[in-house]
């Protein structure tokens, strides 16, 4: 037989712990699909639901295929030594929005490599939380052309419209006779 009172203060315990251990931070992403162009700059959005302040998490941004360190913030700096070689000196995550929950990863000069899944986990004490961000990478309208072409395509055009522009003359002076 266990005190009502003691009965009381090991179900808390009890409830603290199983709380403590199954705690979920929610994370949440934009909910569709990313597109960026080659070359430009990306921003990633993350962000933390209800908004809490991740300065003192740890925040680390992976590609889900290859389960990669893509960018890592833990105890209050960037650390890029476990960051993959493709993203060293393209990737900022923005310490004046972690005081918002805002975990966004911002990819610098994207690649047609940086296609893909990218998982936004968040870990503390109390619990940890991913979300997924899915980016399509597209070349540029106009990636491969080459002055020569430019040209070439500006001289046919020119006499395709100097040939319409004779023919229709011709004709409406034949017409006028």
């Amino acid at each position: 037989f266990i005190p009502p009172m003691q009965e009381l203060s090991v179900s808390l315990l009890f409830l603290h712990v199983l709380l403590h251990v199954t705690a979920q931070l929610n994370v949440v992403g934009p909910g569709h699909l990313l597109t960026a162009t080659v070359g430009q700059d990306v921003v990633l959005p993350c962000q933390l639901s209800p908004t809490l302040n991740a300065q003192t998490m740890t925040v680390r941004w992976i590609r889900h295929q290859v389960s990669e360190t893509v960018h890592l913030y833990r105890d209050g700096e960037d650390l890029y030594l476990e960051q993959m070689r493709e993203y060293r000196g393209r990737t900022k995550l923005s310490h004046d929005g972690l005081l918002r929950g805002k975990l966004d990863l911002i990819i610098a000069s994207v690649r047609p490599s940086d296609d893909g899944l990218y998982v936004c986990t968040v870990q503390d004490d109390t619990g940890y939380g991913e979300t997924e961000v899915e980016l399509e990478v597209s070349a540029p309208l106009f990636q491969d052309v080459h002055p020569w072409k430019v040209a070439l395509a500006v001289v046919l055009v020119t006499l395709l419209s100097l040939i319409l522009g004779l023919s229709v003359y011709t004709v409406l002076l034949f017409k006028k006779k």
